[in-house]
């Protein structure tokens, strides 16, 4: 028995119609109520009702990827293309984000001095994934570092070392931004600890640096960056002047 039936059989018929769906009301309690209408009136909440769950999981679903506030609507569509070197620069970063959506697993590197966008193409492609319902987080080298300093004091079952770097496994997609402003030394060690175990766990990760790309590989390690290659690296090197002072190429 549908809705509509089981409407019309519990509650008595009155000799007031519905103009608008041409049907007999009916008495529920002090009010008489069109059954089409009353019906309409229940889809409808229910539909605005899962509208405002789906609005809250995907709110909370990009506040997981950390994106930074200035970027938090940064998208490929509005990268701003003055000259062929960032209109390369976006094609390659929107190629690396529809291989990632197919599920391939290569690494991508962005090299290029403060400014010239690499931030932007790097949320960019975050927000394209996120909106696949993928798992995506940013973070800068400094912070994800600090991050993991701060579990040594802890030293806990939930917050070890160990812990954190598993925490950054799990992600679809880890942008790394700022790579090489982080201290030297022990920090420096924690980071590609993150970089040998998304390595290991079969994760790409997008490596955001102000590096020359030379530089970037020196940093790395010929272990690391011979890894970093495995199943193919995307490389963008943003090679023109700072977009904030009004640089072009």
């Amino acid at each position: 028995m549908n809705t509509m039936a089981l409407l019309i059989d519990g509650f008595q018929k009155v000799e007031s119609f519905c103009t608008e769906h041409n049907v007999a009301k009916v008495q529920a309690g002090p009010n008489q109520i069109c059954p089409k209408c009353a019906i309409e009136l229940v889809e409808t909440q229910n539909k605005n009702r899962q509208q405002e769950i789906d609005r809250l999981v995907r709110e909370k679903h990009f506040a997981g990827a950390m994106l930074p506030e200035r970027h938090s609507e940064s998208g490929f569509k509005n990268y701003t293309v003055g000259h062929v070197g960032q209109e390369k620069s976006l094609k390659e970063a929107i190629a690396y984000a529809r291989n990632i959506l197919n599920g391939a697993v290569n690494n991508l590197v962005m090299v290029g001095t403060t400014g010239v966008g690499k931030t932007h193409l790097g949320c960019a492609t975050a927000r394209t994934l996120l909106n696949k319902g993928m798992y995506v987080r940013y973070i800068t080298s400094e912070e994800m570092a600090q991050k993991i300093m701060r579990a040594w004091d802890k030293d806990t079952k939930d917050s070890s070392e160990q812990s954190v770097i598993y925490e950054f496994t799990q992600y679809d997609l880890l942008i790394l931004d700022e790579y090489g402003l982080h201290d030297r030394d022990k920090r420096l060690e924690l980071v590609h600890k993150v970089l040998y175990a998304r390595y290991d766990a079969m994760k790409p990760t997008m490596l955001i640096s102000n590096f020359t790309l030379k530089q970037l590989k020196d940093d790395l390690g010929d272990r690391l960056w011979s890894r970093f290659q495995q199943g193919g690296l995307t490389t963008i090197e943003c090679n023109w002047a700072d977009q904030r002072l009004g640089g072009g190429v």
